[in-house]
């Protein structure tokens, strides 16, 4: 199964139906100047400069490779001091990678280079939950576990490269997650039982897959996607999609999360598609609709 790539401007109705059907999307961007962003401008003195000053918790590997839950832990240290020890050697530093993720909506050092970057169109009138920077320096793959995100993604590569493997959420019972599945909803949302800190974690290492531990997991092997996407793209990534990333090189991306519309809210989008006039249509192609044809 391969994803579909499409050059960027892609037309408003052409992403909603990719939107409402939960397809993942590769947005293929000339350059990212042409959003009106300035990331050009983060080279290593850059970025110390403007959030230097600032803490960050960064994930902190033993051994290079795989960052897994129980593995890695984070420590705290400021900005300059991770673009100094992981970003500016030209041989890297695989033990530390950055994951910009808390329950704020952007913090520091985001904050102070929000002149540099906006939400993409796409994601523009739907409700942001965070924005996330991510960051590393290897010159061996890092590698983020397979797992699923609780809201849609938007993923922006500024700088390097990232291999992804995906898996739709109707797979999820072959992927062995942590938690105890309750329902699995028609937006790819996937609910579990209390009791699992981080049940969206699968327990399959999908390089070396134990098939005496996880049989189900050959289920899910037809329903696999590899890619790749690279710096100026985008990946619309919808919740419940297992995904497992890995990077190589330096490499520095943008997350932009935005919360799963209700159900009612997706009625809406589609009643938006399905309702439209000809000359609606046509517009909606063209991408020249109003600016509120996202809002769910």
């Amino acid at each position: 199964m391969n994803l579909v790539r499409l050059p960027h401007p892609v037309a408003v109705g052409t992403f909603l139906r990719h939107y409402v059907d939960r397809e993942p999307l590769i947005i293929q961007v000339p350059d990212l100047a042409v959003l009106g962003w300035q990331t050009h401008r983060w080279t290593n003195d850059y970025l110390s400069y403007k959030g230097g000053a600032h803490e960050v918790r960064v994930l902190q590997q033993p051994r290079a490779g795989l960052f897994t839950a129980e593995s890695a832990s984070y420590v705290a240290m400021p900005f300059r001091h991770f673009i100094r020890e992981v970003m500016a050697p030209p041989e890297g530093n695989p033990g530390y990678y950055l994951n910009l993720q808390t329950d704020r909506l952007i913090e520091p050092p985001l904050l102070q280079l929000i002149g540099d970057f906006s939400i993409p169109d796409y994601f523009k009138d739907f409700m942001m939950r965070c924005i996330v920077l991510w960051m590393g320096n290897s010159p061996s793959p890092i590698v983020t576990v397979l797992h699923h995100d609780f809201n849609d993604n938007l993923y922006v590569v500024v700088e390097g490269r990232k291999q992804f493997t995906l898996f739709p959420p109707t797979e999820a019972h072959h992927l062995y997650p942590r938690g105890v599945i309750r329902r699995i909803a028609e937006t790819g949302l996937i609910e579990y039982e209390a009791g699992e800190k981080q049940p969206h974690l699968s327990a399959i290492d999908i390089a070396k897959p134990d098939f005496d531990r996880f049989p189900a997991y050959r289920e899910a092997l037809p329903q696999r996607i590899d890619l790749e996407i690279q710096r100026n793209e985008m990946l619309f990534l919808p919740a419940g999609w297992f995904h497992q990333v890995s990077s190589q090189g330096r490499h520095i991306a943008l997350s932009f999360f935005a919360e799963v519309p209700s159900p009612a809210g997706f009625e809406h989008l589609r009643n938006l598609i399905r309702n439209a006039t000809p000359i609606a249509r046509e517009a909606a192609t063209s991408g020249a609709t109003s600016g509120n044809s996202f809002r769910p």
